[in-house]
């Protein structure tokens, strides 16, 4: 919890998941970066010398692991300041990539941070500001708080520090953004102040269906029969959980999966930090497996636990594993 003399924890809001389009000329919309939540804290009178902190969502603070935004300290031209936005890697070819992101943001040790800057540099694409000048901004209109951003930050924005364009044709730019292969687009109403959590009619997120190259880890029983694939992907050459899934599977599928698991039973799990992490959701008898055999899976999203949502078998293939990294593809692809 971010907490100063002056400016007090704000609970982030958050977007709500729906599939009807708005089309109100009292809305307007924005892209949906595909990265980590980052609520950026700015006193310049801080007494412990740290004037610019940077926290997730949830509150864990991440102060010195992104230094790509310590110009913030420069360009934010008042007493303190909260702005609110995302934390985004860009993946070779210039897409936002979640799981980019999230390599970046495991990060834990100083003494590697030269080395993830150079590799995942992090833009900060800020959508909203709530405070500023030691005055709370939240109950203000969204409108009135982009007029004071934009002001506040617009001529002095960098090539990592950006602030997000809104558009009135939220139809279309969700079109591009599936053209993209993007993560989506999130409406907002004009006239709305800015409310913790969900509990509003104020955001909503609209999702492109996507999906994944990933690995069989593991096969989590019921009653002696396979019930969900445990899958995962290779990243920076470790094996990383994504998830769990049985939707699309067939009974003979199922079979065939029985009958290879008593071959290739490997008893080690491939992600053991995964174990501590998701305990409860990994819970009960499960075959651990050598990451050998490749399946698509479709999802709409990523959890705030970096799982997927929503997942769903779509097929085996003749992929190598070394192909499971992570990278995101169109559905429809």
């Amino acid at each position: 919890m971010a907490k100063s003399n002056k400016m007090n924890w704000i609970t982030p809001m958050e977007p709500i998941t729906t599939k009807t389009m708005i089309s109100d000329p009292g809305w307007t919309h924005q892209i949906k970066w595909d990265g980590i939540r980052g609520l950026t804290y700015f006193d310049s009178s801080s007494s412990n010398g740290e004037s610019l902190r940077i926290f997730t969502k949830r509150g864990r603070e991440r102060t010195g692991f992104y230094p790509e935004l310590d110009q913030l300290k420069n360009l934010i031209q008042a007493r303190n300041a909260v702005l609110d936005g995302e934390l985004v890697v860009l993946g070779d070819d210039s897409k936002p990539t979640f799981q980019l992101s999230l390599v970046r943001d495991r990060l834990k040790s100083m003494e590697k941070l030269p080395y993830y800057t150079r590799t995942y540099p992090v833009i900060y694409v800020i959508f909203d500001i709530l405070f500023l000048d030691d005055k709370s901004l939240t109950q203000l209109s969204l409108k009135q708080r982009r007029e004071i951003l934009c002001k506040q930050l617009e001529s002095r924005i960098s090539s990592n520090i950006i602030i997000t364009d809104d558009f009135s044709d939220g139809l279309g730019l969700f079109e591009l953004m599936k053209k993209k292969n993007w993560e989506g687009i999130v409406s907002k109403r004009l006239d709305s102040p800015y409310l913790p959590g969900k509990n509003h009619k104020a955001w909503y997120k609209y999702k492109t269906m996507k999906k994944i190259l990933a690995a069989i880890c593991g096969i989590q029983l019921k009653d002696d029969f396979p019930k969900s694939l445990i899958l995962g992907v290779n990243q920076e050459g470790k094996w990383t959980y994504i998830g769990k899934a049985s939707l699309g599977l067939t009974q003979e599928d199922l079979k065939i999966l029985k009958d290879y698991s008593k071959i290739k039973n490997n008893d080690n799990c491939p992600f053991p930090e995964a174990i501590k992490q998701y305990g409860r959701e990994l819970a009960g008898p499960i075959i651990w497996l050598e990451p050998e055999i490749t399946c698509w899976v479709s999802f709409l999203e990523w959890t705030n636990d970096a799982v997927l949502r929503h997942p769903k078998i779509l097929g085996f293939t003749n992929h190598k594993v070394e192909e499971a990294v992570g990278r995101e593809w169109p559905l429809d692809e």
